[in-house]
């Protein structure tokens, strides 16, 4: 019984020209001499792979288009970086190097196809940029280090992004506010003015309402063309001292692309309420009483609200102020008395 052993007549077998080899095995006896017996058999070698190419991508640039509302997570597209290699030395990793991509964009890779994903990072703008260009690089997951001298496991490529345009409402600029008008404002005062422009197009016409179930009485009014509020009925800050009402801008063209923004409106004071009295009063005194001796404290109420506060003067009314029986002390009072 005798051994023999096989081995490689070259360096560097190369899998990924030929993965197999056939060779035919000779056994002779008598050491090969005339009259000696033989046989034979095939031997088939199976080259197994090792990590020693590198990913390509097949194309330096692809392009692919988006709408600007699409949601974060959207899937642009895919780009896949081919590997001359079988089985694990195939799986990748992908990365996006630029700033402004890694802003927007992100990628993940298929784990079936080992395909990178491109998916939106942030929300687009048709109207701020129209194409993006971004960075993909492709790297194997698994490298081995026998062969890093063979030079760099990674590949890049550049993603175009081009962002379609999509109609979209008006938009408020500001977005909301706050407005301020006199109680006394007479009616069709303007109180201040909303402006929303397209962002489509800076030029396009844009109509504006108020939505009337914020304001059922219809207090306030807008004209339709200059977004200008104004009142529309006269105003009171002791039934209702703020208002808070929607507005909304829509297209001149196409009223189903309207936006919608909240106003508070504050209605200011004025002095156009008298005193009145706390309670209803009915004094009584002792015939004997004495001069200077205390009767009633007098205390009054304002539905005005002056921002340096209520300041009241006492006086007896003119068929009274020739009683030498009665006199007022602290004509002159803060707030209450």
């Amino acid at each position: 019984m005798g051994a023999s052993v096989i081995r490689t007549a070259v360096a560097d077998l190369d899998r990924e020209t030929q993965d197999r080899y056939e060779v035919v095995i000779r056994a002779t006896d008598m050491a090969g001499q005339l009259g000696g017996l033989s046989g034979s058999t095939t031997v088939t070698i199976v080259i197994t792979d090792v990590n020693d190419n590198p990913p390509r991508f097949p194309q330096k640039m692809y392009q692919f288009s988006v709408a600007e509302t699409a949601p974060t997570g959207t899937a642009v597209g895919r780009v896949k970086a081919e590997d001359a290699d079988v089985g694990e030395n195939t799986d990748m990793m992908y990365q996006i190097k630029d700033e402004e991509g890694v802003e927007l964009f992100r990628v993940t890779t298929d784990s079936n196809t080992q395909e990178a994903v491109v998916l939106v990072q942030k929300p687009l703008d048709y109207e701020s940029k129209r194409v993006h260009t971004v960075v993909v690089e492709a790297l194997n997951k698994f490298v081995d280090p026998r062969f890093v001298d063979l030079g760099t496991f990674r590949d890049q490529t550049i993603v175009r992004v081009s962002v379609l345009d999509v109609d979209e409402p008006p938009e408020f600029r500001p977005p909301s506010g706050l407005m301020e008008v006199q109680e006394d404002a007479r009616v069709g005062s303007v109180v201040g003015v909303v402006t929303a422009l397209d962002p489509d197009a800076a030029n396009s016409p844009v109509r504006y309402a108020i939505d009337r179930s914020t304001d059922l009485e219809s207090i306030f009014d807008i004209d339709a063309n200059t977004g200008a509020i104004m009142t529309g009925k006269v105003l009171d800050r002791e039934t209702a001292g703020w208002h808070n009402i929607t507005v909304l801008a829509m297209e001149a063209d196409n009223h189903s692309q309207v936006s919608r923004a909240s106003l508070r409106i504050r209605i200011l004071d004025v002095n156009d309420n008298p005193p009145e009295l706390a309670t209803p009063y009915e004094a009584a005194v002792c015939e004997d009483a004495k001069p200077g001796q205390l009767i009633q404290t007098i205390s009054v109420v304002d539905r005005d609200e002056p921002q340096s506060g209520h300041r009241f003067y006492f006086t007896l009314v003119p068929e009274a102020t020739n009683n030498r029986h009665f006199s007022l002390l602290d004509v002159q009072a803060k707030e209450w008395h």
